[in-house]
């Protein structure tokens, strides 16, 4: 069953990630084929459940890729796979988005090159997991830095599983790994 496809008459160009809220809508990012054009608009959007066209979210991105809500549901953390640095928002009731900031800065980046900011998961400390070309990158819930998990390939998607929810699965450039974390991954009742 096809949710929505297209904004303003005009076809998704190749959406990426996305993420269902408590609410059961959807916010997904639309970054656009590669190569990455100079000047061309990309997309964060939100499809309200029931919705047939979404509402754009954000498009003052370069490549907005990883996307993953709060516990709380109240902020929305947005990155971008071009740059380090990765964003938060205020959530509004009917899933919009205000006060766009800065919420951390990935590290070990070198000067002219991607980030490969990608796939992201949340704890229930709050901390955040972003896979990044140098591996998983994980902030306390204040956007500080507090390690990478490193990976032998670039990881590109993150996200705690199991019974108790505290492995956490990395997929990377023809991999997958896991590691057993005394962190546990928030459950989620996405729909309810």
């Amino acid at each position: 069953m096809t949710l929505t496809n297209s904004f303003g008459g005009q076809p998704f160009m190749a959406p990426n990630d996305l993420f269902a809220d408590a609410k059961g809508g959807i916010y997904f990012t639309d970054p656009g084929p590669r190569p990455v054009v100079p000047g061309r608009k990309t997309f964060v959007y939100y499809l309200a459940p029931g919705a047939k066209e979404p509402i754009v979210v954000d498009d003052q991105f370069g490549r907005p890729n990883g996307l993953i809500l709060t516990a709380d549901g109240r902020t929305l953390l947005v990155n971008d796979s071009l740059v380090a640095p990765f964003y938060a928002y205020d959530v509004e009731p009917n899933g919009s988005v205000k006060n766009k900031r800065t919420f951390a800065t990935l590290r070990d980046i070198d000067a002219g090159k991607e980030s490969g900011a990608d796939g992201m998961a949340i704890d229930t400390a709050g901390r955040v997991y972003v896979a990044s070309v140098p591996g998983v990158q994980v902030f306390d819930a204040k956007g500080e830095y507090l390690g990478t998990i490193k990976t032998p390939r670039q990881s590109s998607n993150v996200a705690f599983a199991g019974a108790d929810r505290s492995t956490l699965y990395i997929t990377a450039r023809e991999g997958l790994y896991r590691i057993k974390t005394q962190a546990q991954g928030v459950k989620r009742d996405a729909g309810k």
